[in-house]
């Protein structure tokens, strides 16, 4: 489970420029859900999903993951269980080749070699990359790169897996076969998926739906009730689904 107990977030905290950008949320993730995390730009979201991977620390409140509470000597095992596909894939893509880039995750938990290489091989062929274990990352598309980010974090063997707006640089065909492919990490291995994201129309399938604003979080439910509530929608400037 992970469990959020009242975190909250100041950029510059404690000088007079500081940015509040998260106020008391509370939330729980359980094992294998497909959670969407939807909001207006500044909204929190994505500073929300920072924290759940520890690459940032909560100004107040405190979260755990499958029991493990997120304090200072725990941030790499944190990483570990919650791993994350960022908006722009250069972003964390930083080997030269594509099998190096998914190794270096494994590598970096001191696994055995033999136990790399099945990782590696297993995320590769998840990800329809067997082919490409041996391109350079410069060559690959847009949409090869996210699947090759979404790889490394697979092969980490992750309880919960964030992808923070990965469909928003690439073209709606490669975007709705990453998320096919993340659909199916949680039906092959249980993942739990938290995907954030502006798209409404990506979102109808998941278990759960999570509209942010200001910080807080407005309303949580079913896709149906999410959306069956236009006018609140609206109302923060979020559209809602033709189907």
């Amino acid at each position: 489970m992970l469990d959020v107990r009242e975190l909250a977030f100041a950029y510059n905290a404690g000088r007079p420029d500081a940015i509040i950008a998260l106020r008391g949320v509370s939330l729980q993730v359980a094992p294998g859900e497909l959670v969407a995390i939807i909001g207006h730009n500044g909204s929190g979201k994505s500073t929300l999903a920072k924290l759940l991977n520890a690459s940032l620390l909560p100004t107040s409140g405190s979260f755990s993951v499958d029991g493990v509470e997120a304090t200072d000597d725990q941030l790499w095992e944190i990483r570990r269980r919650v791993g994350m596909v960022f908006q722009r894939p250069d972003d964390q893509l930083i080997a030269n080749t594509v099998i190096d880039d998914v190794a270096f995750g494994p590598e970096n938990l001191g696994l055995p070699r033999e136990e790399i290489e099945r990782r590696v091989h297993e995320s590769l062929t998840t990800l329809g990359l067997a082919d490409r274990r041996h391109a350079q990352i410069s060559e690959l598309s847009g949409g090869e790169k996210q699947r090759v980010a979404l790889a490394g974090v697979l092969a980490m063997r992750p309880s919960y897996i964030i992808l923070d707006e990965p469909t928003t640089m690439i073209a709606p065909a490669v975007a709705r076969q990453v998320l096919r492919l993340a659909h199916d990490l949680r039906d092959r291995s249980g993942v739990a998926l938290l995907h954030i994201t502006h798209f409404m129309h990506e979102v109808v399938s998941f278990d759960r739906v999570i509209v942010m604003d200001g910080g807080r979080i407005l309303m949580q439910g079913p896709p149906r009730e999410i959306f069956a509530r236009a006018d609140e929608l609206r109302a923060v400037g979020l559209d809602v689904p033709q189907v």
